[in-house]
C-alpha cells in the first residue's frame, strides 16, 4: 500500500458503503431475531425488565426476582450428569469482544478459572464474542446480557447519566486499559509534548481512540494543525503504517501486552508512556481516569517501567441477573487474582482492592454487593437459596456462600 493508499484507506471504504444497494442492516451480534414486547404478559419480563439473556438456559432465567418459590424453583434447576445422577446447576455467559482482542481472552480465561472450580459452584460458563463495548451497551439494553465487560468510563457515564444503561450494575474492576504511545526509534519522540510536527494516525471520526487522542492533545494545547500529518484510518493499519514509514506515531489504551503492539515492535519501534504533569491534570479532572504503570519487560526491548494512564475493564451485570451467579463470578475471579497474573500477563498489574475500590461508579449487582459485603442487607437474597437436596425439605436452612 502507497501513502495515498493508506491515507485513503477509510475514506475509500465508507464510500463503497455509501454506494453499495440500500439493504435491512444485519447485526452479527443478532442470535434472536424475535422482537422483545414491553408488556405485563411477556415472559420475558422480570420485575419491569426484559430479561432474555443469550447462551442461557430458559430455565435460568424466566422467573421473577422477588417471587420466593420462582427463585427456589431456580434454585433447584438440575442437570443429569454421566452417572444418571442429577445436580444443580447454573450458567454464567460474559459479553465480550471480538475473538482476537483481548476482552474475549479475558473472558475466557475467567471462565476457564470458573470451569477448574466448578464442583464448589456448579456455575458453567462461556465467553460470548460481540463487536466491542458498544456492542455489549446495546445488548444490554435489549436485555440479552447477563454479565458484559466495558470501560471504567461507560460506568461513569451510566450512573452520570450522561449515556445511561438501563439495568446495569458494577461487579467490578478489571484489567487495566493504560494509554501507550508506540513510536518509530528515527521520530525523537519522547512525550507526548514532541508530536508537534510529526506524523500520527488518530483513527476513523467517531472512534473511541480519536475522542481520547483529541481530548490528550488538547490537554497538551497541541491541535491536529501543529501536525505535518494527521491519519484518520482504522487501528488495523497502525502496524502498516510504522513498518512502511508512513506514520511516526499511534496510540492505543488497551489491555497490555497486546499483539498490534508487539507486531509494530518489530519494525525498529518503541513504547512511550503518557504520563506527566498535565496528564495528571487529566487524570484529577476525570474520575474514571486512573495513573497506571506498565510493569518492566512487558514488550520486547522495554527494561523500565513507563508510567501513563488510562481506565479500567469494567465488569457489569444487568440487574435481574441471577445473585447467585453473578456472586460466584465475583469471588473466583477476586480469590484467584494472583492465579490470573500469573496465568496471563493482561492481568499483571492488578491490584485485588482496586477491583473493588476503583472504576465500579454504578450500584453494585445484588450478587457483588454480597461478595463485597456493602451493607448487612447485601445477601438478603440468599435466604431463597437452599441447602443440597440431601438435606429433607423440613430441615432445609438459607444456604451461606461466605463460609
Amino acid at each position: 500500500m502507497s501513502v495515498a493508499g493508506f491515507a485513503q484507506d477509510a475514506t475509500t471504504a465508507d464510500s463503497a458503503q455509501a454506494s453499495a444497494p440500500q439493504t435491512e442492516a444485519f447485526d452479527v451480534d443478532q442470535y434472536d431475531a424475535d422482537d422483545i414486547k414491553i408488556s405485563d404478559s411477556n415472559p420475558d419480563m422480570v420485575d419491569g425488565w426484559l430479561y432474555k439473556p443469550d447462551a442461557i438456559p430458559l430455565s435460568q432465567y424466566r422467573r421473577k426476582a422477588r417471587d420466593p418459590d420462582s427463585l427456589i424453583a431456580l434454585s433447584n434447576a438440575t442437570e443429569i450428569m454421566g452417572d444418571g445422577k442429577s445436580e444443580r446447576s447454573y450458567y454464567a455467559a460474559i459479553y465480550s469482544g471480538s475473538t482476537n482482542g483481548v476482552y474475549f481472552q479475558v473472558a475466557a480465561k475467567i471462565c476457564d478459572m470458573m470451569r477448574r472450580s466448578y464442583k464448589r459452584h456448579r456455575v458453567h460458563c462461556v465467553p460470548l464474542r460481540s463487536q466491542g463495548v458498544g456492542s455489549n451497551i446495546q445488548l444490554m439494553k435489549e436485555g440479552r446480557v447477563q454479565l458484559a465487560i466495558v470501560q471504567s468510563n461507560n460506568n461513569w457515564e451510566a450512573q452520570a447519566g450522561v449515556n445511561p444503561i438501563p439495568g446495569a450494575r458494577s461487579v467490578m474492576s478489571l484489567h487495566d486499559e493504560m494509554g501507550l504511545l508506540i513510536v518509530r526509534q528515527d521520530s525523537e519522540i519522547e512525550s507526548i509534548a514532541d508530536l508537534r510536527g510529526k506524523r500520527i494516525n488518530i483513527g476513523p471520526e467517531g472512534s473511541a481512540s480519536r475522542e481520547l487522542w483529541l481530548e490528550l492533545l488538547g490537554q497538551y494545547g497541541i491541535t491536529l494543525d501543529d501536525m505535518e500529518t494527521v491519519y484518520s484510518v482504522a487501528q488495523d493499519y497502525n502496524r502498516l503504517g510504522i513498518c512502511e514509514d508512513y506514520i511516526d506515531a499511534f496510540g492505543l489504551w488497551i489491555g497490555h501486552p497486546a499483539s498490534i503492539i508487539e507486531d509494530s515492535l518489530a519494525c525498529d519501534a518503541k513504547v512511550i508512556g503518557m504520563g506527566g504533569p498535565l496528564t495528571q491534570k487529566l487524570v484529577s479532572a476525570n474520575h474514571y481516569f486512573f495513573d497506571q504503570v506498565l510493569p518492566a519487560r512487558t514488550y520486547d526491548r522495554q527494561e523500565q517501567a513507563i508510567n501513563s494512564y488510562g481506565f479500567k475493564a469494567s465488569l457489569m451485570a444487568y440487574e435481574v441477573a441471577d445473585p447467585y451467579v453473578v456472586y460466584w463470578v465475583t469471588r473466583i475471579i477476586h480469590e484467584n487474582i494472583e492465579q490470573l497474573k500469573t496465568e496471563f500477563p493482561t492481568f499483571r498489574s492488578v491490584m485485588a482492592d482496586d477491583m473493588y475500590e476503583k472504576g465500579n461508579f454504578l450500584p453494585f449487582h445484588k450478587g457483588a454487593a454480597c461478595y463485597w459485603e456493602t451493607d448487612l442487607h447485601a445477601c438478603d437474597w440468599q435466604q431463597f437459596y437452599n441447602e443440597p437436596d440431601s438435606v429433607s425439605k423440613a430441615a432445609k436452612t438459607p444456604y451461606t456462600y461466605m463460609q
